[in-house]
């Protein structure tokens, strides 16, 4: 058993992955948050502790004598902040003789994309922050969240709704390019689960790629049309231009992972995620 730091663990992909790691009851769990008050998870028996990302000290003393700390703190809009938050999250967890650290990274891994993708990069200044940190550490990379193929319903989870690329409450998309390219699809219970189990390796590698499955924009379409009837394209994007939006979701469609970890594989006494490497 080790104790176990999630950052941005109220809410969102955080909650999923705090909700998984509660659930195997073989780790201690503290919340980071800029509130102390979350008594749903205080009655599962994390501990939830009230820090600012502005002051080192607040944080550093919550860290003492964690092994682990995974961060999903958000955006929240504010990129410079997000990114200050992430930095001063890494450097007390130095300062606390924390083990290991998983910055927030959670999407498609930046260096498989042909161009810079504003949504990813700033997230790779972080990401080599945590490689110069002397920690042990590893970006989990899961592709696009399932979830938010439910936006509008009780099916995206803790995840704010976003209507990527699919409308499926209105039956309408905007699918990139010809929408043939196959990318990575995970729900975010199961990546809460996958992250949970990788607390078990021996060692992190420094990429954690999981997939529930791996189909292209026009595979979910149709099955979104066997559930909602007839979809109507949007807008079509094909004759995009470097830099553009639309050049940069279909680059995020031509992600070819060679070397990745999947999530599905499941114990037959207990409901738990399987990392496994997979050499394709």
């Amino acid at each position: 058993m080790v104790k176990v730091a999630v950052a941005g663990g109220t809410g969102g992909i955080g909650r999923h992955i705090v909700d998984a790691i509660l659930n195997t009851q073989l780790h201690q769990v503290v919340v980071l948050s800029r509130s102390p008050h979350h008594a749903d998870l205080q009655s599962r028996g994390a501990e939830v502790i009230a820090v600012s990302y502005d002051d080192p000290t607040s944080l550093e003393n919550a860290l003492r004598g964690v092994h682990t700390v995974i961060s999903t703190i958000s955006d929240g809009g504010n990129i410079d902040a997000w990114v200050a938050s992430q930095r001063a999250l890494l450097q007390a967890s130095v300062q606390a003789g924390v083990k290991r650290f998983a910055p927030s990274e959670f999407n498609a891994r930046p260096s498989r994309l042909n161009d810079p993708v504003e949504l990813y990069t700033y997230k790779a200044v972080v990401a080599e922050a945590a490689k110069n940190s002397g920690l042990e550490y590893t970006l989990f990379e899961n592709g696009v969240f399932m979830n938010y193929l439910a936006s509008g319903t009780k099916g995206v989870g803790y995840l704010n709704p976003l209507k990527f690329v699919f409308d499926v409450e209105n039956c309408s998309a905007k699918i990139p390019g010809d929408g043939n390219n196959e990318i990575s699809w995970t729900r975010g219970e199961d990546v809460g689960a996958f992250v949970a189990a990788s607390l078990e390796l021996e060692s992190w590698p420094e990429i954690s790629w999981m997939a529930g499955d791996r189909k292209s924009f026009n595979e979910i379409r149709k099955l979104a049309e066997k559930v909602r009837g007839q979809y109507t394209p949007i807008m079509t994007r094909r004759d995009s231009h470097p830099g553009s939006t639309q050049h940069t979701l279909t680059n995020i469609c031509r992600e070819n992972v060679r070397r990745h970890i999947r999530v599905g594989r499941r114990s037959s006494q207990a409901n738990t995620a399987k990392p496994t490497v997979y050499d394709d």
